[in-house]
């Protein structure tokens, strides 16, 4: 059986760090250009700032996808030959959610009689009641800490909204908020269904598969309307496409849309963090509502604006409170190896099973060849590690064993098939598994119905497409068969660490 710990790590931090760097900018200049505080720059209405900023942080995400070259990470399809990036549905979807994201926020910002910090109360609020509602959907421990940095991030929004009566909200910006709020509900269910694990492969599939829907689709929109919409919220997108681009406002709109990709690296990467979402979110609203309340000060100092309320500071300091809750701090073996190292002691080592094998599963249909070709592989290719390979079937006939052919492809790379007898995937077996690897999606959909607690450490063995049953087709259907599970159980094995 194997030992499974939950693991933690400090690198959250930093992302919220750098989440807070780019947001006060991002924020300070939205408001200041919609505001007509910039210099030179005049007012600039949420429509015209958009296709600049956009087009901005097309360029700003491709390029940092590119430097990182996670480009490899994303799935292929071929066509005519040629095989190309292309995202899965659910990734698609999720990249509409964050497209519509992508907009509203900026546009929340530049809406007339609302502060940068009231309008982020309205933002975070609503993703700090969805952020438990998708745990609890998807069935997930929500830790002790968690639940009080969520209830305490939420005593800060209702701090701030007793400044209310200072503002108002017109129905745009009602609407403007609703939509923001119900992309995040769904964007948020996606994300978990599929990449809030450890696995570094897949967490990075989602991340790259998301971009490469969500910003051009938002540029696309953008264009369309500009193009072929009427009244004033189109000519506005016009003048963002046309005019706008020759104007001294364009410097700070491409800051706006570069700042706004540097903050969607680092908030996507705190979301697919595979701890849960009640954790996740408040680490996320604290930072952003901070740097808001640092954007505000940036504003009261440099162009007059009023400076926070009262309210408004007592709901940042709640929230530092909120972001304590999170920190390492409730890490009890953290603090005290650290103290037994300062003072020259051995550290006191947690009680684990460091070298018990974990358990990788490999499932197919009936157990007699694809899947049983994978054990055999990895269980030579991890020969040096603590892993322990198996596999298992969705419709077997218990005992059968593994067929001539998937014998004579595994002695064709060198790998002794051993004793084998097909057996039935159940539930307990897949609750011991560390990570389940199918065949197909439909495996994977399979397994997930059968075990939905099991969702998170479920995969497909390829991403790119499904490994097709070599069965009745020949010797040559075999070898290459085995030839790419080996191949994908490389990857997989260096993922796995």
């Amino acid at each position: 059986m194997s030992y499974k710990q939950r693991v933690y790590g400090l690198g959250i931090w930093g992302l919220g760090l750098g989440y807070y760097l780019f947001y006060a900018p991002y924020s300070g200049l939205t408001k200041a250009l919609s505001g007509g505080l910039v210099p030179g720059a005049g007012a600039v209405p949420g429509a015209v700032l958009l296709p600049a900023s956009v087009m901005a942080t097309v360029v700003g995400m491709f390029g940092f996808i590119t430097a990182a070259g996670w480009w490899k990470y994303a799935g292929r399809r071929e066509f005519f030959g040629v095989r190309v990036p292309l995202p899965r549905r659910l990734t698609f979807l999720s990249g509409v959610c964050l497209a519509t994201i992508m907009g509203t926020t900026t546009l929340a910002f530049t809406f007339g009689g609302a502060s940068i910090v009231f309008v982020l109360v309205l933002l975070r609020g609503g993703i700090l009641i969805i952020a438990p509602a998708v745990d609890a959907i998807f069935r997930r421990r929500v830790r002790w800490f968690s639940w009080a940095a969520m209830l305490v991030s939420l005593a800060a929004v209702l701090v701030a909204l007793g400044d209310a009566s200072h503002y108002t909200l017109g129905a745009a910006a009602v609407a403007d908020v609703a939509a923001y709020l119900a992309a995040y509900f769904f964007k948020l269910q996606f994300m978990t269904k599929l990449s809030k694990t450890d696995e570094r492969g897949a967490t990075l599939r989602y991340f790259v598969e998301e971009q490469m829907v969500a910003s051009p689709l938002l540029l696309l929109t953008l264009g369309l309307l500009a193009a072929f919409g009427s009244g004033g919220v189109a000519e506005g997108f016009r003048l963002g496409f046309t005019s706008f681009l020759s104007t001294m406002a364009v410097v700070p709109a491409v800051l706006v849309g570069l700042s706004y990709a540097g903050l969607c690296v680092c908030t996507t990467l705190i979301f697919l963090d595979r701890r849960e979402n009640t954790f996740c979110v408040p680490m996320h609203c604290g930072s952003s509502m901070l740097a808001g309340v640092t954007a505000a000060f940036a504003l009261t100092f440099l162009f007059g604006q009023p400076a926070p309320s009262a309210a408004q500071l007592a709901s940042a300091g709640l929230l530092i409170v909120a972001l304590t809750f999170l920190s390492p701090l409730h890490h009890r073996e953290l603090w005290t190896n650290w103290l037994a190292n300062l003072f020259g002691r051995a550290p006191r080592l947690p009680q684990r099973a460091e070298q018990m094998p974990v358990l990788l599963l490999f499932v197919c249909s009936g157990n007699t060849c694809r899947s049983p070709m994978a054990e055999a592989i990895a269980g030579a290719e991890a020969s040096a590690r603590p892993v322990r390979a198996s596999s298992a079937g969705l419709s077997v006939r218990p005992g059968a064993p593994m067929t001539n052919e998937a014998r004579a492809a595994l002695q064709g790379l060198g790998v002794g098939a051993g004793a084998h007898a097909a057996r039935q995937l159940t539930a307990e077996l897949a609750e011991r598994a560390e990570r389940i690897f199918c065949m197909t999606n439909a495996h994977r959909s399979a397994v997930i119905k059968l075990v939905p607690s099991a969702t998170q450490k479920t995969h497909c063995l390829d991403p790119a497409g499904d490994i097709e049953d070599p069965m009745g087709r020949g010797a040559e259907a075999y070898t290459a068969c085995a030839l790419r599970l080996r191949d994908l159980i490389r990857v997989r094995l260096a993922e796995f660490g």
